[in-house]
């Protein structure tokens, strides 16, 4: 059976509404995957993104952001050889997938690490408060 792509949308796992796309096979044109995005409600993923995924991330500290990041990466370098089979089926070469897949992971690893420079705290004070006001009596400090 041909698997059908799911997005993760609104908090759950979803398929399109409409008859699928077929994802073939470059060289034997044999179906890998079916997709679909039809019938999502883009304003609607876009504004739960706001309403959801924004605050619980402005929750979390930058090591908990980062430590996140560091799961995904691995995760995502566990299952990486299936990513360059089904790239090779797209007409790929390995070589060609190679600043993709691994350049990706190896990005998520680099952002993860940024953590280090900061505290573990969901919010950052960059530099000295400065002075605004003629008398001192209204400062601003960067956030």
């Amino acid at each position: 059976m041909t698997p059908t792509l799911e997005n993760y949308t609104l908090g759950r796992w979803a398929a399109g509404a409409a008859d699928p796309y077929e994802l073939l096979d470059a060289s034997t044109g044999e179906v890998i995957a079916l997709a679909n995005t039809e019938g999502f409600d883009f304003a609607e993923i876009l504004a739960y993104g706001r309403r959801v995924g924004n605050p619980a991330l402005r929750k979390m500290t930058f090591h908990e952001r980062g430590r996140m990041l560091k799961a995904l990466a691995f995760h995502l370098q566990e299952k990486k050889e299936l990513f360059y089979e089904l790239s090779y089926r797209s007409g790929a070469t390995r070589a060609d997938s190679w600043i993709d897949i691994e350049g990706g992971i190896g990005n998520l690893f680099a952002n993860a690490s940024l953590r280090r420079k900061f505290p573990d705290k969901p919010f950052y004070v960059e530099g000295e408060p400065v002075g605004l006001s003629k008398g001192g009596t209204f400062m601003a400090q960067h956030l």
